[in-house]
């Protein structure tokens, strides 16, 4: 990172998982851009892989918080019979189509790599190029809250489960890395359900990941007070957003 030959690109971002939290990766944006920082390439998980594509497509920071937001996004949870996950993503889909201009990752004006979660290979995979909406899908579905997603003959979750910060496909081809992540772990009760266990249980697994590989990024950049919003809560989006941005003009102060 930052030394040595010329690598191939400039700037490389990293887009944590967090749920609804990555309404934070939009406010990154914002004030990346307004600094006259612009990613070349971009290595997003679950909710880093729908805010990587909306930017990648050509959305800036502002129109793809107008997108995400303009309808009731969760009414895409809609509810169903628990049958291999609690919730399904037809709203969300409709959403990613309304919204994307491109339906292949290869046609992103950026470079995105994907990751997802093999669970019939239980494989880590980095998908480049492909059908760009079940990718995100298949990237985004939370185990037991959505059901897998089935691309090609095998079935793809969340690839949080693995590696919830996947800054590895980035290193050695970026002059400078910036990192987000956006599930930070607090304190929460109330957990009175299934789904809020479940949702919980999968935050806690993943925590970890962010705070073992932040050192391989020049910028690293958490948003403080994420940690008093759930992964599923989108009446908060707004405040979200300006929190990923506010944290992101402290940190880019730190190195000026």
């Amino acid at each position: 990172m930052g030394s040595g030959k010329k690598k191939k690109y400039k700037t490389g971002l990293v887009l944590s998982g967090g749920g609804t939290r990555g309404f934070a990766h939009l406010g990154v944006l914002k004030a990346l851009a307004e600094n006259g920082i612009k990613p070349d390439v971009i290595s997003g998980v679950s909710a880093g892989s729908i805010v990587g594509a909306l930017y990648a497509d050509g959305n800036d920071a502002e129109e793809a918080l107008k997108a995400l937001t303009s309808q009731n996004l969760l009414g895409f949870l809609n509810f169903m019979i628990p049958n291999g996950g609690l919730v399904k993503m037809t709203g969300f889909e409709t959403v990613l189509k309304k919204t994307l201009k491109s339906r292949k990752i290869e046609e992103l004006d950026i470079p995105l790599i994907i990751h997802a979660v093999n669970i019939n290979t239980a494989e880590y995979t980095a998908f480049e190029k492909g059908d760009l909406i079940e990718i995100i899908k298949a990237s985004s579905s939370m185990p037991v809250v959505f059901p897998p997603v089935k691309i090609g003959n095998d079935y793809f979750l969340d690839g949080g489960i693995i590696n919830n910060f996947p800054v590895e496909p980035l290193e050695g081809i970026c002059e400078t890395i910036i990192g987000v992540n956006v599930n930070p772990i607090g304190e929460i009760r109330n957990l009175d359900s299934l789904k809020k266990i479940a949702i919980r249980s999968f935050q806690i697994s993943i925590r970890k990941h962010a705070y073992d590989r932040k050192d391989r990024c020049d910028i690293y950049i958490e948003p403080e007070g994420l940690n008093k919003y759930g992964l599923l809560d989108i009446s908060n989006a707004k405040e979200i957003f300006r929190m990923g941005y506010e944290t992101t003009l402290k940190e880019l102060k730190k190195k000026n």
